[in-house]
């Protein structure tokens, strides 16, 4: 079982690899680090801060956009080609299908998210002469991160067919779940209503608190990230996916491919 779930992983990978939206993505993003480099050399202050701010935002940005386009697309490409017939008729179970193309997803974009991490550190340390650890340790989190947004991409193209209506949903969900902390400051603010507190209180309760796994803010003022909040972001990260998943696998299975 664990063997065709490594296999599916591995054509996904290597299909995704052969992208050209992947290609796309990773060569904007990398001009945008080069932007960011060229705007921080005419910025009065720190340009380090800068390249680093902006940098880290491309990372994330870019990467979760790899994340939401392919990954929502990913049952709609079977489908359209009707290869899922093939794959499902071999023994392979829906869990494993499932599984397998999510491991495949992930290990993109984290391959992704390594390259542009090295580009980044390459520019830092030729304007600054050091290697900074801050760079590597905030790009562990973006990957982290996109383990809960591949997630939610495997979950709403196991709900909702159309490639573009789920790419919509995860990447709504991405920005929620970035911006959990100002749903209780609402929450908290005069003249609320009571139904509206309730639904923001649900999804503060619902959504995955992306916020606290991001520490590029943190990394770009060289503010100290200690290994006990990695390990909660991952392990909040993973708790989250896997249910994701195991709501993905029921509902993929209860889907007629004959």
């Amino acid at each position: 079982m664990g063997t065709k779930v490594y296999l599916i992983a591995l054509n996904t990978f290597h299909e995704s690899v052969r992208s050209k939206v992947m290609y796309s993505l990773l060569f904007f993003a990398l001009a945008m680090l080069v932007a960011s480099l060229l705007f921080g050399s005419v910025t009065i202050g720190d340009r380090i801060v800068v390249l680093k701010d902006f940098g880290l935002f491309s990372i994330s940005l870019f990467s979760a956009l790899y994340a939401v386009i392919s990954g929502t697309a990913l049952l709609h490409k079977e489908l359209s080609r009707r290869t899922i017939y093939n794959i499902l008729a071999k023994s392979v179970r829906r869990w494993e299908f499932v599984f397998g193309k999510y491991l495949g997803m992930l290990l993109t974009t984290a391959v992704m998210v390594a390259c542009m991490c090295a580009a980044l550190l390459a520019f830092v340390y030729l304007l600054n002469g050091e290697f900074s650890a801050g760079i590597v340790r905030a790009s562990l989190h973006i990957v982290i991160e996109l383990m809960v947004v591949c997630a939610f991409a495997i979950f709403f193209s196991s709900i909702v067919v159309t490639p573009l209506l789920a790419g919509m949903l995860t990447f709504a969900v991405f920005l929620a779940a970035r911006s959990t902390e100002y749903l209780m400051y609402f929450v908290n603010q005069d003249g609320v209503s009571a139904p509206l507190s309730a639904v923001l209180k649900s999804l503060y309760a619902l959504l995955p608190h992306l916020d606290r796994v991001n520490i590029s803010d943190l990394v770009v003022y060289d503010a100290a990230v200690s290994w006990s909040l990695t390990f909660y972001s991952f392990a909040h990260a993973a708790a989250y996916s896997g249910v994701l998943l195991i709501l993905s696998t029921w509902i993929f299975s209860k889907r007629d491919f004959n």
